[in-house]
């Protein structure tokens, strides 16, 4: 438990060092633009996380198959990453193509009139299938500091480049996304830099059976993982379909602050996928990690969401600027349904990497249930809030009693059979 603890912090500290450097960034985009170009680039930022949501998986099948290789010794896990590497380059040409052919569909969709952050945004989605290849195999390995640090870089590089691109050079929209791209590039390089020992390494073949288990372990974590990240990322897109451009930009105001109530204490959560792997390949529940990730993830995320419900438009007003200081009833509703989604994912991931996916069902409904109510009432970017909080709401309610009612079976299949 010392181990993990110390993993845990290594990890809270420079993964949000990257997200103090991820909000630094939106402070300069938020005062550098007007409240409809904020609006318009943060629906395409939201829009480039939702097309890469299945990648976000890639890190945790790396990890987990990675952690089981290492055991045998580090061929298998050359063997993995030179196989991971080629298939990742020849999905993101296939993603470039997609991208530069089928964009405008995107750019019509969101009222844009330039093609030119719709194209970086191709690059990033591209370059997002590759970045995580090395980045989920130092997770793996539990090269937690080098995990961090290229975690981290990404969100630094991108706040340095805006102080050119946004500030200096006045380049709107298209600079915050270039913004992006560069941060990227160095997280990917710098991913690929700590993992230097295992190039001369000799591959070994990996294992019969190898992919059709990462095929079944694979679509269940993109589905599992494209429903969070709609929620995390939906409202931002329908309120600027729905709202007028400047209420779009005080909700996305909101949004950016009040996420910090999930990605705050979710950094944690890389910790507590590969100590439950670790423990099921173990034969053990590992639930005194669980519970402990779940309580460090109340207290940070639920400690934030409670400061905004008390003074949310004093924490706009000194980070975005008085013209920003009406999102603060929007920051309150927001931040309390980030803080009980993190909660929820806490027991999202535990069970991903147990591989057990039936909390899918709970998922699935809260998103079908979030559009709909958000298809009914948008009048005004509040109905959209609080209907995301409504439906989060619902989403930790069922998740916690689908858990605490079959626990005790997935942790002991036979216990019924003696």
């Amino acid at each position: 438990m010392k181990r993990f603890l110390k993993q845990n912090f290594i990890i809270l500290v420079l993964m949000n060092s990257g997200n103090i450097f991820n909000y630094l960034f939106q402070l300069t985009a938020g005062r550098s633009m007007t409240p409809d170009e904020y609006g318009s680039f943060n629906a395409l930022n939201s829009s480039t996380v939702i097309l890469s949501a299945p990648l976000g998986v890639v890190p945790l099948i790396m990890a987990r198959f990675t952690a089981g290789f290492a055991l045998e010794g580090m061929g298998r896990v050359r063997g993995l990453f030179g196989k991971a590497v080629k298939v990742s380059l020849v999905a993101a040409c296939l993603a470039l193509a997609a991208g530069f052919a089928f964009g405008h569909l995107l750019r019509d969709f969101l009222h844009l009139t330039d093609m030119l952050p719709v194209y970086i945004l191709t690059c990033m989605v591209a370059l997002s299938l590759v970045a995580p290849v090395p980045w989920g195999m130092l997770q793996g390995l539990q090269r937690f500091t080098g995990y961090g640090l290229s975690g981290a870089s990404n969100a630094c590089m991108r706040f340095v480049v805006s102080l050119v691109f946004l500030v200096w050079l006045g380049q709107g929209v298209s600079g915050a996304m270039f913004c992006g791209l560069v941060g990227m590039f160095f997280q990917a390089g710098l991913a690929f830099l700590f993992l230097k020992d295992l190039y001369p390494v000799a591959p070994e073949p990996l294992p019969d059976g190898f992919h059709r288990e990462v095929g079944r372990y694979a679509l269940a974590m993109v589905v599992s993982s494209v429903v969070t990240m709609c929620l995390n990322n939906l409202d931002l897109v329908l309120v600027r379909h729905f709202c007028p451009g400047e209420e779009a930009g005080l909700y996305a105001t909101a949004a950016i602050l009040g996420r910090i109530a999930f990605y705050g204490p979710s950094v944690l959560l890389s910790v507590l996928f590969t100590e439950a792997v670790t423990s099921k390949a173990s034969g053990e529940s590992g639930r005194k990690s669980l519970w402990m990730s779940l309580g460090l993830t109340v207290l940070l995320g639920g400690g934030f969401a409670l400061v905004c419900g008390v003074a949310s438009e004093t924490v706009v007003g000194v980070l975005f600027g008085a013209q920003y200081t009406q999102a603060g009833p929007l920051l309150a509703v927001i931040s309390a349904a980030m803080a009980l989604l993190a909660a929820a994912n806490v027991l999202f991931v535990y069970s991903q990497a147990r591989g057990d996916f039936e909390f899918m069902w709970v998922q699935g409904t809260g998103v079908a249930l979030f559009a709909l109510l958000a298809w009914l009432n948008h009048a005004t970017a509040m109905d959209v809030a609080r209907m995301l909080l409504y439906s989060v709401s619902f989403i930790l309610v069922a998740t916690t009693a689908w858990f605490l009612l079959t626990s005790r079976r997935k942790d002991h299949p036979q216990g019924g059979h003696a």
